[in-house]
């Protein structure tokens, strides 16, 4: 506060204090650096002199001590007691070298104006030169010692446990933080062996960075891994363009090694301790696709202060459709389902920032007088319909159920949004719904075809958008893999050749929300899914991104097709023709589509009542609805009554 109110002999006690707090902080420096400036000065005049002249000057001791206080002085002057030289780069070497020049200097100048203790220029120029290396030689102690340590021990391998093998994947500045840390860090030290860096930059093979070698191009990865045991590969390559990423990736996958991935330099700036992370690489960083941006301008103003309903709100594509939309500032988000605890836990993550948007109905899409209720209620703009049940092999043992939900509900909905003028009304489909051979499958296109007749008589933009499988959802065998590999398998494959597309879910729904915003009504959007990808090379690849061993830790065993499921999905019909839209991952698909109420609703209402009939009827109604979604309406009562009604010209059987 001042010293205006203490008397001198507490000024006293307090200036002593001040004193010792810097002698403690600084004064070990200080000697341990005047001990150098000693050293250095006599090994200038021994190199000089030699014993016989050394001893023949008495004044040497003092020369040294003024040296000492020059040098000292201007290292605080350089902040050199002001750094924690455990976390100093290499550039923090210059001010060492500006300090211990500067001194030089000093001491030359001096000696030049009043020599009382002369000193030639060779002592004066070898004596700083030895100070400026026993200033950075004690200051870089703590990584001098840990190189030397890992030479020896990598050389006659004396480590108290044995290290982990790691090869860093990426010489660049990411590369070698990450080995400096490996190096350096307390814990660290005695757990990393850094076999080499890969690098596909031809000016850095052969050079050295911490003291490891850049060894080649990514091509040698296989080699080296296999040469030098790696037991871990490390991708320092955050910014690798994906195509590039791709090939290191499948050379990593060829090797033995675990992998991991270091992300993104922004994750870095927002680590809590500083340390640069890693982590595994997940199947959203193998899936061949670049980064998808949507036009979010666009789309928040067809969103923006409108009422928004979200079907099946607990779900994989429903919830993520929810955090979406209320990026873009609706009005209200209404979030529908018959899953209590999902819509529970739903609420708990959106109202966690106080967001008041949401509104919650529990309730199921099928209860006609209850969706009723909510549509003259709270009068919704936009519906996301997302609600289906999808778990083929299931639904193929319960398709009174997939009626019950994916047809009966998709038309009560659509009838209500229209009778309360909705303005858009987007179905969600799937890959299965083309040419289908599944309940579930079957189920959807009769959905499709529902919502395609909707729109020629209702001025509700009523809409498709049809995708395949996405990472990560209920259902998906990316979370079911992962399961079985926890447990030690065996993963299960239903076939050799069986192949999927596969698609992020936070990008499905972007691209949904998209389509949504380009609708002009009666249309089907199709989603660019990509490269197809064989599920058993998606067990192979998930199992190795563990560490483990294909059939040897973890055995792969093919179960066989289940009912209803194809090799490989189609996303389009053959007589669908595709039409570029303004987003290049979003196709409009033309072709077959007269579809009309008055031929789809009496088979639709004919699913339902069937859906409440015996034992026997319920038996074949699975194969009725698939042939009800191929408009084979003669096939469908055929199969539906046990019977071949008469065609024409033929009489009943």
């Amino acid at each position: 506060a001042g010293w205006g109110n203490i008397s001198p002999l507490q000024k006293g006690l307090v200036t002593m204090s001040r004193l010792y707090d810097i002698a403690r902080r600084y004064l070990s420096q200080i000697l341990v650096d005047a001990g150098v400036v000693f050293l250095s000065f006599h090994l200038s005049h021994f190199l000089l002199l030699g014993a016989q002249g050394l001893e023949a000057f008495s004044w040497i001791p003092v020369s040294c001590i003024i040296a000492a206080v020059v040098y000292c002085s201007l290292n605080y002057l350089f902040a050199l007691y002001h750094r924690i030289w455990r976390f100093a780069s290499a550039q923090a070497v210059i001010a060492i070298l500006g300090s211990a020049f500067t001194g030089t200097m000093v001491l030359a100048l001096v000696n030049a104006a009043k020599p009382v203790y002369p000193l030639s220029l060779e002592t004066l120029f070898i004596g700083g030169f030895f100070t400026a290396a026993g200033f950075t030689a004690v200051r870089y102690r703590g990584r001098l010692l840990t190189g030397l340590s890992l030479r020896w021990r990598a050389l006659w391998g004396h480590w108290p446990v044995p290290p982990s093998t790691v090869l860093i994947v990426g010489a660049g500045e990411a590369g070698q933080l990450l080995a400096w840390q490996l190096q350096n860090q307390d814990g660290n030290k005695a757990s990393y062996n850094i076999v080499g860096f890969i690098d596909d930059d031809p000016k850095k093979h052969g050079m050295w960075i911490h003291g490891v070698k850049v060894l080649g191009g990514y091509q040698r990865i296989p080699e080296v891994a296999t040469k030098k045991n790696v037991d871990l590969i490390i991708l320092a390559l955050p910014n690798a363009p994906d195509p590039d990423f791709q090939e290191i990736v499948s050379l990593c996958l060829e090797t033995p090694s675990r992998i991991k991935l270091i992300p993104n330099t922004i994750d870095v700036i927002e680590s809590n301790n500083g340390a640069l992370p890693v982590k595994d690489i997940t199947m959203h960083d193998l899936v061949d696709r670049d980064p998808v941006r949507i036009d979010a301008d666009y789309c928040r103003q067809v969103i923006a202060w409108k009422v928004v309903l979200v079907t099946g709100a607990a779900g994989s594509i429903g919830s993520e459709l929810c955090r979406q939309v209320l990026g873009f500032e609706p009005q209200q988000l209404i979030a529908l389902d018959n899953n209590e605890t999902g819509l529970y836990d739903l609420n708990l993550e959106l109202t966690r920032d106080g967001n008041r948007l949401l509104r919650l109905v529990l309730g199921d899409i099928t209860n006609r007088h209850k969706m009723e209720k909510v549509f003259r209620e709270l009068r919704p703009h936009i519906v996301f319909h997302a609600a289906a049940y999808k778990h083929v092999p299931l639904l193929e043992e319960y398709p009174d159920e997939a009626v019950r939900v994916n047809v009966e509900g998709t038309v009560i909905l659509s009838l209500l949004a229209d009778k309360y003028g909705v303005e858009r009304f987007i179905y969600i489909s799937t890959d299965k719904a083309v040419n289908p051979t599944s309940v579930m499958g079957a189920t959807k296109r009769i959905g499709e075809m529902w919502i395609a007749a909707m729109q020629k008589e209702s001025r509700t933009l009523f809409t498709v958008v049809r995708f395949g499988n996405v990472m990560g959802s209920r259902g998906s065998v990316v979370p079911t893999f992962q399961r079985q590999i926890e447990q030690g398998g065996p993963v299960t494959v239903t076939h050799p050749e069986m192949a999927r597309f596969f698609l992020s879910i936070p990008e499905a729904v972007g691209l949904t929300i998209q389509a949504a915003s380009f609708t002009k009504g009666e249309e089907i959007y199709m989603l660019d899914m990509g490269k197809e990808v064989r599920i058993v090379d998606l067990a192979r690849r998930m199992i190795r991104l563990r560490g483990l061993r294909v059939d040897k830790d973890i055995k792969i065993e093919f179960m066989g097709i289940r009912p209803g499921e194809k090799l490989h999905e189609e996303l389009s019909y053959e007589d669908e023709d595709k039409e570029l839209t303004p987003h290049p991952k979003i196709f409009r698909l033309r072709g077959h589509n007269n579809f009309d109420k008055r031929s789809i609703l009496p088979q639709i209402m004919v699913l339902i009542a069937a859906t409440k009939g015996n034992s026997d009827i319920l038996a074949r109604l699975g194969k009725a609805i698939i042939k009800a979604s191929l408009e084979d309406v003669d096939g469908f009562l055929d199969i539906l009554t046990g019977t071949r009604f008469p065609r024409t010209g033929q009489t009943r059987e």
